[in-house]
């Protein structure tokens, strides 16, 4: 493979502790891996616990680089906001291309997943700053979000790496991009399978564009280079305009019991009464696990909470987790194609809710989501709806809108025999493989 670079990963030294304490010095162990990139210049490779991005001036400090936190976080905006393309490379048809601009970085992402590390790809460069730290730019960005998964076949609970908002930089000279995506994505993938031997991880898993053609290509000969177990799953993401489906009769009937730990508790215990199908990957398997998502989400964004219709007897009919995804980021639409374009013309969509874990028959669920489109559009200006939808969901029919942008997680096994057992021990008698009970949060 190419060459060799270096990552340093900071870390405690008590390996079973995911961030520093604030009072502890940082530190970091160096660790060699093969690449297949071919950027010929110097790249300053780091793994920062997200949480620790709070104090990335001192590890900036320990590579010489410029340990100014207003030009980190500049830096990260510009490169995590670019644009991501939902069309199809070949054809150029489709329908969407969106930025997303994060509030608040980075305790907007640390609230989701307080274990994530953040991989960084910094590009030295030859100017200074006032201090004599070198400058640099952010070549790539990506991180790796840590969550327990619930093995099927045997019960136990196992560690899983999520990789998300994986970016490389568009910044280009002389009308030519400096940083090869596919390269630059090489290098940043010889990371993860690093962390996945040191921090003995088997399973990881990301997502990409259907028709992102580039992507397939790069995952497919990754896995096979790396020899991995691989394997794709089609999800179907839809925005509803709230207006056109809410309800003021049912929003009326909905119960907030975010605060009642015995309700979320059976929450909890019906979303795993109700998901009966063998998952691939069940994120949340424990109420524990739940809870702690639960409590991160609601620390940041008050505006997100559990929402349920009960019964006559004060049971729960229905029920879902609603976040209100504009307490995150702002959504922006670049050259919208069809309905999208009325979409983006109507300026709507800096904020948006998303509804997920529901349970419930549904015919209940259906008045529950019509009544939380009502009360977070008047109550807290959201119009408009993120629903998710794979292979088997019983809510697919209540989820869908001719404002459908389709794609494709993607899985992968450190062993590809293991691998084929696994997807073996979840696959159902109509040949379904049914990989999350929700869709991750980002």
């Amino acid at each position: 493979m190419g060459k060799i670079r270096t990552f340093h990963y900071f870390r405690p030294l008590e390996r079973d502790r995911m961030d520093f304490h604030p009072e502890e010095p940082l530190r970091f162990d160096s660790f060699e891996i093969k690449v297949i990139d071919r950027f010929k210049e110097q790249l300053e490779l780091l793994v920062v616990p997200v949480r620790s991005l709070e104090r990335i001036d001192e590890v900036l400090a320990d590579v010489g680089l410029n340990t100014s936190r207003d030009f980190f976080r500049e830096q990260c905006q510009e490169v995590i906001s670019v644009p991501e393309k939902h069309f199809n490379e070949q054809t150029g048809q489709g329908l969407l291309t969106f930025r997303v601009y994060f509030r608040n970085l980075p305790d907007s992402l640390a609230s989701i997943n307080g274990r994530a590390l953040v991989v960084l790809c910094l590009h030295p460069l030859k100017d200074k700053d006032q201090a004599g730290k070198r400058n640099y730019r952010i070549a790539g960005y990506a991180h790796v979000n840590s969550f327990d998964y619930m093995d099927q076949s045997s019960g136990a609970l196992c560690p899983s790496y999520y990789y998300n908002l994986l970016r490389v930089s568009t910044f280009s000279e002389n009308g030519k991009a400096l940083y090869r995506q596919c390269g630059m994505f090489a290098t940043i993938f010889s990371i993860f399978d690093e962390l996945t031997r040191i921090n003995g991880v088997n399973v990881g898993y990301a997502n990409f564009g259907k028709d992102n053609r580039g992507m397939q290509r790069s995952m497919e000969t990754l896995s096979r280079v790396f020899k991995k177990g691989y394997d794709q799953f089609p999800v179907d993401s839809y925005i509803k305009i709230n207006r056109f489906f809410r309800s003021r009769k049912w929003s009326k009937r909905l119960v907030d019991i975010s605060e009642d730990d015995a309700r979320i508790r059976n929450f909890h215990k019906k979303l795993l009464e109700r998901r009966r199908d063998m998952f691939l990957l069940n994120q949340y398997a424990t109420y524990d696990s739940f809870k702690e998502m639960f409590e991160r989400v609601r620390a940041y964004s008050t505006t997100s909470g559990i929402y349920m219709l009960q019964g006559k007897n004060g049971e729960i009919l229905a029920a879902a987790l609603a976040i209100n995804w504009g307490d995150y980021f702002n959504l922006t639409l670049e050259e919208p194609r069809g309905l999208f374009k009325l979409i983006s013309s109507l300026k709507i969509t800096e904020r948006i809710l998303w509804p997920i874990h529901f349970v419930g028959e549904v015919s209940d669920v259906a008045k529950l989501l019509k009544g939380l489109a009502y009360l977070y559009e008047k109550k807290h200006k959201v119009h408009l709806s993120l629903m998710m939808s794979q292979r088997g969901d019983p809510y697919a029919r209540l989820k869908r809108s001719v404002l459908h942008d389709p794609f494709v997680y993607f899985t992968m096994y450190n062993k590809a025999k293991e691998y084929q057992d696994l997807e073996a021990s979840c696959r159902t008698e109509d040949g379904r493989i049914s990989i999350f009970t929700e869709t991750p949060l980002t």
